[in-house]
C-alpha cells in the first residue's frame, strides 16, 4: 500500500509538471513585451491605440444622472430610477466600477509603450526627424499616463487638497507574469501628484511644437485631439484648482489667454470663448472658429458601416428628437437658468426640436418663475449627430471657458468678488452675444455668493461634459449648493437633493478589486 500511495503521488507530481509544460508554451508568433515596438512606425501605431483608450462618455453619463443634470424622460423604461437617480451609490456600483478600469487600462495603455520602446532603433542621420518623433510620442504616452491617474484621484482620492489622505494604486509598470498577482496598496493623495507632475514634466520638455508623424511635414499644425502644450497648461491648471492652488491654476490660464492657441505654432495667439453664432458648431464639431475655444477633446469618428454614436442609448433611444425616445431629458432646473433668454446655450442643452414642435411651452408667472406643462419634453441636445450619425460626437475634454471660470475661483478664493463675477460675465457675454445677461457685481454681498454664481454658470457652460459630479464636491461646500433637482423631476422618488459633503461625493472602490486585492483600502462610508 505504501508503494502504491508512492506511485500515485509521483504520477500526479508528473502530471502538474506536465500541465506547466502545456501551458507554458511560448507561441512563434507571439512578441515580448521588449519586441512589440523596433521602430519608430510601430511606436505611432501603439500611442493610437494610447489615445484610442482614453474613457471620457462613463463619467459623463454617470454625472448626468446622479446629479442634477437631467430628469425621468417620456421614454423612460425603468432607467437609472433605482439607481443612479435615487443617489444609490455603493461598491456593487457599475459607474465606479467602469471609471476605475477604464482609467487603469488607459495607464496600462501608456506603461507598456513606455516600458516597451528600449529595443526601437531609431534613424540619427542627418535629415531624419526620427530623434523629434521618438520623444514626442513618448511625451504623449506619458501625458496620457499622468491623465489617467489624474482621472482616477478626481473620483477616487478621499480628498485632493489633502496629500496625506488616500488616493489611488500608482502605477508605473505593465502587469505582466506573476505581477497581475501583486496586490498593491493604494498610494497616497500627494504621491500621486508628484508621480503626475513627474510624468507632466517629462512631457512639456519632450513635446515638439508640430504634429510629429512618420512621413509628416514637421511644419504641419497640431490639431486639438492631440497632446500638445496647451493640453499640458489646460491640465495642470485644473489640476491646481483641484488641489486649491489657485496661484498657480491661474498662472496656466493666463498662459492659454495669450500663447499657444488654436493655430500654434503658426501664429502664437491665445484661446478666445467662441462667438455666440458658432456656439451650436462647437457640439457638430464643426466650422474651425467654433473650435477655437476647444484646447483637447477625444476625436469620435465614423469610420463606416457604424450604426450607433458613442453617444448611443445614454439618454435616448433612436434620436434626440422629441419623438427620439428620450430615456432622460434635461433637468428643469438646470434648464430654467437659460429659458426664455438670449443665452444660446438654451438652445444647444435641449434638442431644437423641442422649439420648433411647440413642446416646450412658454406658461410662466414672470421671468423668475416658470410653471411648465405636463407635456413638456425636454431631449437633451448637445450630443445629437455628426457625419450622418445619431449621436456621435467628440468628446471635449479642456474647453477655455472652464479656464476662465477657474479663474473666477481664483478670484473668489481671495475674497475679490467684482473680479471674480467680471470673469463669470466673459462667459456670459460670449453666450449672450452682449451683455445682457451679465451679473451685477454689486448685488453679490458675500463671497459665497460669488461662489455660487461661479458654480451656477459651471452648471450650465460644462453640462453634459461630465463636470457638475466633481464640482458640486469641490465648490459645493463653499457655495453653500447640493444636488438641486426641480421637484416636479424627483417627485417620482423624493430624491431631490443630496449635500455636496455626502460621502457619495467620493467614488467607491469597486468590489472586484478590494475582493482581489487585500492590500486595498475602501472609502469611507462605504
Amino acid at each position: 500500500m505504501k508503494n502504491l500511495k508512492a506511485i500515485l503521488f509521483i504520477v500526479t507530481a508528473s502530471l502538474f509538471v506536465a500541465c506547466d509544460d502545456a501551458i507554458d508554451i511560448t507561441q512563434p508568433s507571439e512578441l515580448p513585451p521588449d519586441r512589440v515596438y523596433e521602430t519608430v512606425a510601430d511606436m505611432q501605431a501603439g500611442i493610437s491605440g494610447v489615445y484610442a483608450s482614453i474613457p471620457g462618455e462613463n463619467a459623463i453619463y454617470f454625472t448626468s444622472l446622479f446629479t442634477d443634470e437631467v430628469a425621468i424622460g417620456i421614454g423612460n423604461g425603468g432607467q437609472g430610477q433605482s439607481g443612479e437617480l435615487a443617489f444609490l451609490l455603493n461598491a456593487n456600483s457599475g459607474d465606479a466600477a467602469s471609471i476605475w478600469l477604464s482609467n487603469y487600462s488607459l495607464i496600462n495603455a501608456a506603461n507598456r509603450l513606455i516600458n516597451g520602446v528600449e529595443n526601437v532603433v531609431v534613424n540619427t542621420e542627418e535629415g531624419s526627424d526620427e530623434t523629434v518623433w521618438y520623444n514626442h510620442i513618448l511625451a504623449e504616452a506619458h501625458a496620457l499616463r499622468a491623465f489617467g491617474h489624474f482621472q482616477l484621484l478626481t473620483y477616487f482620492s478621499e480628498d485632493m487638497k489633502n496629500d496625506g489622505s488616500l488616493g489611488v494604486i500608482m502605477m508605473d509598470f505593465a502587469p505582466d507574469g506573476d505581477d497581475i498577482y501583486v496586490q498593491l496598496p493604494r498610494n497616497t493623495t500627494g504621491e500621486v501628484f508628484n508621480f503626475i507632475e513627474s510624468d507632466l514634466q517629462f512631457a512639456e520638455d519632450n513635446l515638439s511644437d508640430t504634429n510629429p508623424r512618420p512621413g509628416d511635414n514637421l511644419d504641419t499644425p497640431i490639431l486639438n485631439t492631440y497632446i500638445r502644450l496647451p493640453f499640458i497648461h489646460a491640465f495642470k491648471a485644473r489640476m491646481a484648482a483641484y488641489r486649491g492652488d489657485y496661484a498657480t491654476a491661474k498662472t496656466y490660464v493666463d498662459l492659454l489667454d495669450t500663447t499657444g492657441g488654436p493655430t500654434f505654432p503658426v501664429a502664437n495667439a491665445g484661446y478666445n470663448l467662441t462667438p455666440r453664432n458658432s456656439y451650436r458648431a462647437i457640439w457638430t464639431d464643426s466650422e474651425p472658429t467654433a473650435q477655437s475655444e476647444v484646447i483637447f477633446k477625444l476625436e469620435r469618428r465614423n469610420p463606416g458601416g457604424n450604426t450607433t454614436g458613442n453617444f448611443s442609448q445614454f439618454w435616448s433611444s433612436v434620436n434626440s428628437s422629441v419623438t427620439g425616445s428620450p430615456f432622460f431629458e434635461v433637468n428643469r432646473a438646470l434648464f430654467n437658468l437659460v429659458y426664455n433668454t438670449a443665452d444660446i446655450r438654451e438652445d444647444v442643452l435641449v434638442d431644437e426640436s423641442a422649439f420648433t414642435s411647440g413642446t416646450i411651452l412658454p406658461n410662466y408667472n414672470d421671468v423668475n418663475d416658470y410653471v411648465y406643462a405636463t407635456e413638456d419634453v425636454l431631449p437633451v441636445g448637445k450630443y445629437t449627430r455628426t457625419e450622418n450619425l445619431n449621436f456621435l460626437a467628440d468628446v471635449k475634454v479642456f474647453r477655455f471657458s472652464e479656464m476662465v471660470l477657474i479663474r473666477a475661483e481664483y478670484y473668489a478664493s481671495l475674497g475679490d468678488i467684482p473680479n471674480a463675477i467680471a470673469q463669470v460675465n466673459l462667459v456670459r457675454a460670449a453666450r449672450y452675444g452682449n451683455n445682457s445677461g451679465n451679473i451685477n457685481a454689486a448685488t453679490v454681498t458675500t463671497v459665497q455668493q460669488a461662489w455660487a454664481f461661479i458654480l451656477r454658470e459651471r452648471r450650465i457652460e460644462l453640462a453634459f461634459e461630465g463636470h457638475r459630479y466633481v464640482d458640486l464636491r469641490r465648490l459645493g461646500p463653499l457655495a453653500g449648493v447640493g444636488v438641486d433637482r426641480d421637484p416636479r423631476d424627483c417627485e417620482f422618488n423624493g430624491f431631490c437633493t443630496l449635500p455636496a459633503d455626502d460621502h457619495r461625493f467620493v467614488l467607491p472602490i469597486p468590489r472586484a478589486e478590494t475582493a482581489a486585492n487585500t492590500n486595498i483600502q475602501q472609502n469611507p462610508g462605504y
